[in-house]
């Protein structure tokens, strides 16, 4: 029969012990790896698009209701070497927005509308980006103010 002083560290140390390593193991791999691009994804809330040199992250349209003005918010970056005018259309509104080059053009802090919103909160709007001849037609999530974050960023009502 074996007593607990014959072990050498008692159950409960053991335990501790074994969490300890465990932890240790991996927050050092949490701090050396990134996100793969599929889980950065899973956490956007917005649509991701390119349309020639232009990278467009996180689109999504923000609105009271369908047929309200609606409100983008987004990021655009030019990834070239010249500026450029990127258009932003729906159905039945366009926007258009000059890039320096490398600029970065944030919707949250530059409030572009759309007279009306293509598609009702919780769907989603078919929104075309383009940059000269290249684009790209994505479909966006629409959002209302429910998120609370998003309560700032909405337009008046029409």
């Amino acid at each position: 029969m074996n007593r607990p002083s014959d072990h050498p560290f008692p159950r409960g140390r053991a335990s501790i012990v074994s969490l300890v390593i465990v932890a240790a193991g991996l927050s050092g791999c949490a701090g050396t790896s990134e996100l793969p691009p599929e889980e950065k994804e899973a956490i956007n809330l917005g649509a991701n698009a390119e349309a020639g040199p232009v990278e467009v992250g996180n689109l999504l349209v923000v609105t009271r209701g369908e047929s309200e003005p609606a409100r983008l918010i987004g990021v655009l970056l030019n990834e070239s070497e010249s500026s450029v005018e990127v258009m932003l259309s729906d159905e039945d509104d366009e926007v258009v927005v000059a890039l320096e080059p490398g600029q970065q053009y944030a919707f949250q802090e530059n409030p572009t509308l759309f007279d009306t919103a293509d598609a009702r909160p919780g769907a989603l709007a078919d929104i075309t980006v383009s940059v000269g001849s290249d684009s790209e037609t994505v479909q966006v999530p629409v959002r209302d103010g429910t998120l609370g974050w998003l309560e700032p960023y909405l337009p008046a009502a029409g």
